[in-house]
Order: C-alpha cells, then structure tokens, then sequence
C-alpha cells in the first residue's frame, strides 16, 4: 500500500493512520523515513534531532482501543529509539480518539448561563469543556497543553484563566474554564494522577493534527447493523452528510444496505484530514466494489463540504480475496488508493487481481519480495457494470474483452425472484415415507435441517399441498433433480399462507400437522411458527400462522430455470415437472434463484444463455459471492421467439447439454457449450474477436 501511495519516506511528507492498531502502519512508515534520511543525509540539510521532530509531527496515529493504542506508542517508540537521544522528552503521536466522531461532533451540546460548552465523557465522569476552544482546532490542542502544564505545576483557576490569555486562547466563557480546570484539579488532589488533561487532547486530536499528505491504514470492518446501537445513533448524520446509506423503506427494511463502517471512515477521513492532491489507501472490503444493495454510496466517490464538491478519484485497486492475508479470517481483501481533487475522474480503473502459484498457505509473516514470488497479478480494468449509473457494482475484466462482455450488460426481458423461504425448514420440508391407497401421504419432517431444531414427526396429510422441493445442493448447471418435497400452504395471489378456516375445512390432516408448530400466538418462542423472524417482521399476528415467503405465481410455474443464490457465477438449469409427479411444478427453497418460463423452449433458450461464456464472465465479472435475483438488472437476455431460428437452435443445444450433464460426460459436454457459446454471441450481437477474447480471459481464471 505505501508503495501504491508513492510513499517513499520524505520526512517533510505528513502520514496518518486513523485507525492504527498496534501500529504496524506506523513502524513501517518509520522505517521508511530512516531509510530516506540514510541515503539522503548528506544532501538534505539538517540532522537528527530535526528529523526526529519532524516525525513526530508527520507520522501519526489514532485508534480507539486503549490497549491497541499502548501498544502502538510502544512499537513507535522503538522505532525510533536511535533518535531519543536528541531529545529530553518526546510526546509520541499516537492518539486515543474516535477518527470518525470527535466529541465537537458527538459531544452533548448544551447551553447555560456561562456558554455553550461540550460534554466529555470518562470514567472519571464527565469533562465540561467550553465550546470557543473545542470548536477551533488552532485552540483545542494549545488548550489542552496548557490544562495539563498548570495542574502540574500547581496554578490556580486564576492564574491558568491568565495563562490561557496570555497564550492567545478564548477564555471569554470564564466560569465554564475555571468548573473545567476546578475538576481536574479536584482529580489531582484524589491521587487520579494528572493524565485527564492528556485525554482531553487525545480526544480531541482529530481536530488540530491538521492535513497530510497521505492516509494509510487497515480500518474496521464492521457492518452497520452490527455497529453498536449508541454508535449508530452518534454517526447517523455523518452517513447523511456523505450520502453514503441509499437505501430507504422497502430494501432497507429487508436488509439490503449492507454498508460497512469502513466506508464511512474513508470518506470521513478524506474529508476531515487529506490535503488537496493528497492520496489515501485503505485495507478494504473488497465487497464494496460489487456488492449490490451495500457500497452504493461509496461508489460515488464524491461528497461536499463546504461548499465544495470533492471527489475520490480512484487511483489503483488490488484484489488479494484469493488467498486470505489476514490470519484466521475469512474475507475477501483489498487495498484501496484513491486521490482528492476538485475535478472529476473517468473510468476505467485499474484492478490488479493477485493469485496464489503454489498450494502452499501464504504466511502473513511473509515479506512482500516473496508474496509476490508466490502470486501472479492480472492486471484488469473496472468500470460501472451500468455506463449510465456510476454507483452500479464494478465490472472488472481485461480491456480486451470488455467490448464483447459491454454488449451482454444491460436489462433483461426476464425478472427473477428468489425462492420459497419458511424460516423454519424442519417443518416444511418433508421426506414421502408411503403413498397410502387412498392417495393421502405418510410424511415425516426434516427436522435436524436449519439452525433451529424442531420435534421429530411422522403424520398423515393430504397430498394437495406436497410438492417437490428443490434445493441448492440439489441445482447445478445443466441439471436440476429434487431430493424431497415440501409442504405450501400459501396462497399465490397473496403474500400470506390460506386462510385458516379454509385450510380446516378442505386440508384438516395438514392443518393439524402444521398446528402442533405453531407456538403460544401471545408469547412466540423460538423454534415455532409464530416465533419465526421473518413471521414477526412481515405478518400480522391475525395471518395464518404457517404463512411463508417468496411466494407468487413465479413460484407455481410449471417449467422454470433455476440456479443457486450463494457462489461466484451462475450455474442455471432447467426444471420442468418432476419425473413421479407429472403434475407438480417442483419448487425452489430461499437459496435457488428462479425465473418463471411458459414452455420447455423457452427454459432451455434462457439457461442456455445464462450458462453461455459471456453471459458467465459478464456475471463474474460483478458479482462477489450472490449471484441474486439482480442478475437479471445487468444481463440481457431477450424475450423468447419460437419464430426465431438461433432462439430455437439454442435451446435445443441447451436440452442437448441438460441431457449430457446428468452422467457427467465432460468431453461431449464440452463441445455442445463451445456452440452454445456462438449462438448465443450471435444473439447479443459479438464478434468472434471479442468471443475468443472472452474464451482467453476465461482460460487465464
């Protein structure tokens, strides 16, 4: 990242980590300021003692936890420990303070007699601190200073009231000072040693470090609703301000922002502490670049403040996810450079995607020589999937077959919609023990599936509501198989399940089978219908009690494609009747993906395009792990003509390939898809230069 940044170690050049850690930032920039100043001593005009003063005016840090912070200021301390000897006592540059909210931002605002005044909170109780000097970052921190100086060498509130004045600090709010300086002393008398002064400033040092020339660090990845509920009050205005949280109403209700803290940081920190023309980089979520319906807002890259619109040109971004860098986690990693300037930027941007080039693990001891001689980076260009919308995910692909991928981006004819979803599949979900004479069906539920555990039952219900149960093991590209069945017993034109009476008078054996479920309707528990999440969030307490979601006319359709929610690419399939139950559509649970069709052509044309490569790379190309219901917004697929020749011939080919994958004939597979790969570039409109683009780049993965 330091290197991306063109960080090279210029003592002049001011660097901060908001979020520091231990300091592992700060040591290695350190490092490279000693460096510097080793080969450029001799030219550069001053010694030591001015290069330690000017680290520790440029090389700084902030974090939140005490302990990380102790423990940066330890780090730092031996960094420089060559150069102690050029001072009698040093103040290191490591504050303990929140990057994102300072307290003249969080800070309870109130109004007295005396002024308007902050409040500070502490273990050691709250700090009343005049608002004319935390509200100037030329006073907060000469302020600051002075408070501890004073209590230290045993001034009066008078004599610090005078000391403030004659150092140029506002002390018009007289009483607010004299309450402030009272309490500290107070402090110092109890034996509370005189550090609260110190955390004054440490609190407030966000506001008079100044700008500089680089930002660098790794800062925390936690999602908004896992931020604490305090936090996220505090912070609330500031995802306002960025424009930064876009859902509203219905997604944001449904969870679809899924925006991390990270992102506020970074515009925070662009904001608040980067110079003109300066550069930050981040350890990132590398999510943000593609997730749909989280990182809307950050992909703007641009915000006003003060009457300015700034913009975040970015400048690089390296894609680590393949091999895991932080030990022990999981997640999908990268850094992040971006600039600050007034003007706009253009796409595309550079994305480098490293990979491993052994089986070997990685070590996060490695250095960085020998990360590289263990990977190979594939330098790629990103850019909106929408054109016309700047904050839709990134496409990243090669130049070279960005034409080609360029033409299957768009909107579909077709609308997906995501599976049936119970919130508790141990009682929906079924295993057919026996058909009995009269054609009623001994059923006994999955009860061990799901997180939430139910009772182990076997009954017998009427056939009606049974139907064949897709799940996500059971769907992969080509093929589509149920592997057990599942009860329904919602209404299709409705959200909510059929009404109960109805249910008693024509379905009583699967009524009373679901009953046995369903939980006090006065206190829900966990692990019953009623107590359901979901059945809580989106149902009334008068909606019957087994109402499921995810259900319409889609989900009835008798032919569908289908293909699993969680992975990198679509893997579709067709499904048509099942094979026992000619008259039963099969149905998909909450992690298959579906989109209704209205004959066997037509699910065959559209998994034959969705399977095709350049739908594949163009899927791949955005998308990080969820190929969702939103494929359908950014891959065009046409409407289904009969009269169509390359229509029919592609689905034909693609019923070819459903047939070839069941006994898993690789190499006769192979060879239908190469020419499903050319009907369907001859529907989009692709040149055979640009498919073979797309096959190489495909190749290369």
């Amino acid at each position: 990242m330091l290197d991306e940044l063109g960080y090279d170690g210029n003592p002049d050049k001011r660097l901060l980590n908001p979020a520091c850690g231990s300091g592992t930032f700060l040591v290695m920039a350190l490092n490279r300021v000693q460096t510097w100043y080793a080969a450029h001593r001799h030219e550069c005009g001053f010694g030591e003692d001015a290069l330690l003063r000017k680290i520790l005016h440029n090389v700084i840090g902030f974090d939140l936890n005490p302990l990380a912070v102790m423990a940066a200021r330890t780090n730092y301390l031996l960094a420089i420990r060559e150069l102690l000897r050029h001072a009698d006592a040093v103040e290191l540059p490591v504050y303990l303070c929140d990057s994102i909210m300072t307290p003249s931002e969080y800070g309870d605002v109130f109004t007295g007699g005396a002024g308007n005044a902050r409040r500070l909170k502490t273990s050691a109780g709250d700090f009343t601190i005049p608002a004319e000097v935390t509200d100037n970052r030329e006073h907060i921190g000469r302020y600051a200073d002075t408070l501890e100086a004073c209590i230290r060498d045993g001034y009066s509130p008078d004599e610090f009231i005078e000391r403030c004045a004659a150092d140029a600090i506002p002390v018009t709010q007289g009483t607010l000072h004299r309450d402030l300086y009272g309490h500290l002393q107070q402090l110092d008398a109890d034996n509370k040693n005189g550090i609260w002064a110190r955390i004054i400033k440490n609190a407030f040092a966000p506001l008079f470090i100044g700008t500089v020339d680089y930002v660098a660090g790794n800062p925390p990845w936690v999602n908004w609703e896992s931020l604490p509920e305090g936090y996220r009050q505090y912070t609330a205005l500031l995802w306002q301000e960025y424009d930064l949280f876009r859902h509203k109403g219905y997604k944001a209700k449904l969870g679809g922002g899924k925006d991390d803290v990270s992102v506020l940081m970074t515009y925070v920190a662009h904001d608040a502490f980067l110079a003109e023309g300066g550069r930050l980089g981040f350890l990132i979520t590398q999510s943000v670049f593609k997730t749909v319906g989280g990182g809307e807002g950050f992909r703007s890259f641009e915000y006003e403040a003060n009457g300015t619109k700034w913009h975040l040109p970015p400048l690089a971004v390296h894609d680590l996810s393949n091999f895991q860098p932080f030990e022990g986690a999981t997640n999908r990693t990268a850094v992040f450079i971006v600039g600050k300037e007034k003007r706009t930027f253009s796409y595309p941007v550079p994305y480098i995607v490293w990979k491993k080039t052994t089986r070997d693990r990685i070590a996060p001891g490695l250095q960085l020589p020998e990360v590289k001689a263990a990977t190979a980076r594939t330098r790629l260009a990103a850019q909106p999937v929408q054109s016309q919308e700047k904050t839709s995910p990134w496409l990243t692909a090669p130049k070279e077959a960005l034409a080609g991928i360029r033409k299957v981006i768009g909107a579909s004819d077709y609308r997906a919609y995501a599976g049936c979803c119970t919130w508790l599949n141990g009682v929906y979900w079924v295993n057919v023990v026996e058909t009995l004479s009269n054609g009623e069906l001994l059923i006994e539920n999955l009860s061990d599936v799901g997180k939430l555990k139910v009772k182990h039952v076997q009954a017998v219900i009427e056939p009606d509501l049974v139907y064949p149960l897709l799940r996500g093991r059971d769907v992969r590209r080509w093929y589509a198989k149920p592997s057990g069945h599942i009860i329904l017993a919602n209404r299709t034109d409705k959200l909510a399940g059929i009404p109960e009476a109805e249910m008693k008078r024509r379905w009583p054996k699967t009524y009373a089978y679901l009953k046995q479920f369903e939980g006090d309707p006065k206190k829900p528990e966990r692990g019953t219908l009623r107590g359901r999440s979901g059945y809580r969030k989106y149902f009334k307490p008068s909606d019957p009690f087994y109402s499921m979601y995810n259900v319409g006319p889609y989900t009835m359709a008798e032919w569908k494609v289908l293909w699993p929610e969680v992975g990198h690419s679509v893997r579709a399939s067709a499904s048509g009747p099942s094979t026992v139950e000619k008259t039963k559509p099969s149905l998909p649970d909450h992690t298959i993906v579906t989109i209704p069709c209205e004959s066997p052509n037509e699910a065959y044309f559209l998994s034959g395009m969705l399977n095709s490569s350049p739908a594949y790379e163009a899927a791949a190309a955005y998308i990080v792990l969820h190929p969702s219901p939103h494929i359908m917004k950014h891959i065009v697929v046409p409407r289904f003509k009969k009269s169509d020749g390359d229509h029919i011939r592609l689905a034909e080919l693609s019923h070819r390939c459903h047939g070839i994958a069941e006994p898993k004939d690789e190499d006769d597979l192979t060879e239908v898809e190469v020419k499903i790969d050319e009907m369907a570039a001859r529907v989009w409109g692709i040149t055979d230069a640009e498919l073979k683009a797309i096959w190489e780049t495909l190749d290369e993965k």
